[in-house]
């Protein structure tokens, strides 16, 4: 009987602490997050990078006073030399956001996190690991029993410095009611890398620390599609079932290195986004003067700008609820140097961007958001912005240009160019052959979405001229 005892006693241990583990994994609080990394002053001439860790989190769920982040060297494993694990204290905490008025529910916090890593040559994952999911997630079996796992990569033995893609808003996208909606995914890189939008799974991630993370199962982003070139994110306005979903998007940073476009970045942002019912309508934005232009443009046309040059961006928007207020914000200029937000009336605001001198040439994105007032839930926009930036003056096109047109560069799945509206495109491999035949729109946009057994390679859209509009580089899937 005394030997008994003993087991026992180490059996109900087990299963307290069993039932322990329980409902710490279901305390589900992480509704999201990403990394970001750029370098800083390098010790002993080893490469080192400020990390930024940013979570959204519940404020009704856990506290998360710190976070672990993971740092694996040419591969995923925690017994890998050189890899390393460390725990970080959350440096800020962002006010609560809501998508509602005072007393509507399902608000949402960001947390910062921050440290500086010596990062030796290699290509590096920089993950976190986190419990654990919230609960109910549609597109997710059993989200609260699903870990939490982000990651971004960094390839710093190809270029020894680089900064990461930086998301431009901590908003998080919802659906409020069937109308059609935007929001933005959009970043902005200070080398002026190509960059490519696309939708991932969802990950979740095992112990021990280092391992890879595990794509989830189930629909990707349900009732939003996402611009490969801009990472604008949109909704067709169709019906949708309330409530709560996941999204990840994954940006792909390449650069020309060696004459050799090179994949030497990326961030992932994993968030989850509610569908309510509603039968307020989302405000929309409905045009943009460039510099005191006589005439208004479509938000979504591509503007040029050189280096150096100061220019201005006045933006209307409206309401189909005509008793609605409107409020405009943009986080751009927290990330993006040399701009400037102010609103100017109840339905205008006003972008201002002195171009660094030293910005590289190439696809830039800005955002502004607009939300009314309604209650008890609010309505919102996010528009994204495109520039081009080019070093030539604006009254010609020189020949680069017609590289910088076509976005992304390189491109796996789709690739984007501007055309003579209407006009008909011919897009040749480097033989001259004939691929295929498009038709730009009324707005001179050109889509292309070759077939997926198309080599990698360099293509050329011409028109029915002869002449050359833009360079296609097609990398390998």
């Amino acid at each position: 009987m005394n030997m008994r005892i003993p087991i026992l006693l180490r059996w109900l241990a087990t299963l307290a602490f069993y039932l322990a583990s329980q409902l710490v994994a279901y305390a589900s609080h992480i509704l999201g997050g990403d990394i970001a990394y750029s370098p800083i002053t390098s010790t002993a001439g080893v490469p080192r990078y400020h990390i930024t860790v940013r979570l959204y989190r519940d404020p009704t769920g856990a506290q998360q006073p710190d976070v672990t982040l993971m740092g694996s060297r040419n591969g995923c494993g925690s017994l890998l030399p050189g890899n390393f694990v460390r725990q970080i204290l959350r440096s800020k905490l962002l006010p609560a956001t809501s998508p509602g008025c005072r007393g509507w529910g399902h608000s949402y916090e960001v947390l910062l996190y921050e440290t500086d890593e010596d990062l030796p040559p290699g290509q590096w994952t920089l993950s976190v690991y986190a419990e654990n999911r919230i609960a109910g997630i549609i597109n997710m079996v059993r989200s609260e029993a699903q870990t939490f796992f982000i990651s971004s990569f960094l390839d710093n033995a190809t270029v020894r410095e680089n900064s990461s893609p930086k998301f431009l808003s901590t908003l998080l996208p919802y659906l409020c009611g069937n109308s059609v909606q935007h929001c933005s995914f959009s970043t902005f890189d200070s080398e002026g890398d190509s960059l490519n939008y696309h939708l991932v799974p969802p990950q979740s991630g095992v112990l021990p620390y280092g391992q890879c993370g595990a794509d989830i199962a189930g629909d990707l982003a349900p009732y939003f599609q996402l611009d490969n070139t801009t990472g604008a994110l949109s909704t067709s306005g169709t019906a949708t079932r309330a409530g709560r979903y996941a999204m990840a998007v994954r940006v792909d940073e390449y650069r020309r290195v060696g004459g050799t476009w090179r994949l030497i970045g990326g961030v992932t942002r994993d968030v989850s986004y509610i569908a309510y019912a509603s039968a307020n309508n989302s405000p929309r934005f409905t045009g943009c003067v460039v510099d005191s232009a006589a005439t208004t443009q479509p938000v979504a046309q591509l503007i040029r700008v050189r280096p150096g040059q100061t220019i201005s961006l006045l933006l209307s928007a409206a309401d189909a609820d005509a008793t609605q207020a409107l409020t405009f914000s943009s986080q751009a200029p927290d990330v993006i140097p040399g701009l400037r937000f102010t609103t100017v009336s109840a339905n205008q605001a006003r972008l201002t961007w002195q171009v660094p001198t030293n910005l590289p040439t190439g696809r830039y994105t800005a955002t502004v958001a607009v939300v009314d007032d309604a209650c008890p839930l609010h309505a919102t926009a996010e528009q994204t912005l495109s520039f081009l930036v080019i070093s030539q003056p604006l009254a010609t096109r020189p020949a680069t240009e017609a590289e910088l047109t076509a976005f992304p560069t390189p491109f796996r799945d789709q690739v984007q160019f501007k055309a003579p509206s209407g006009g008909l495109i011919l897009i040749v491999d480097q033989l001259g052959r004939t691929i295929t035949q498009l038709r730009a729109g009324i707005d001179g946009r050109v889509q292309w979405q070759p077939a997926a057994s198309l080599p990698a390679g360099l293509y050329l859209a011409r028109g029915t001229d002869g002449r050359p509009l833009a360079r296609l580089l097609r990398a390998d899937n």
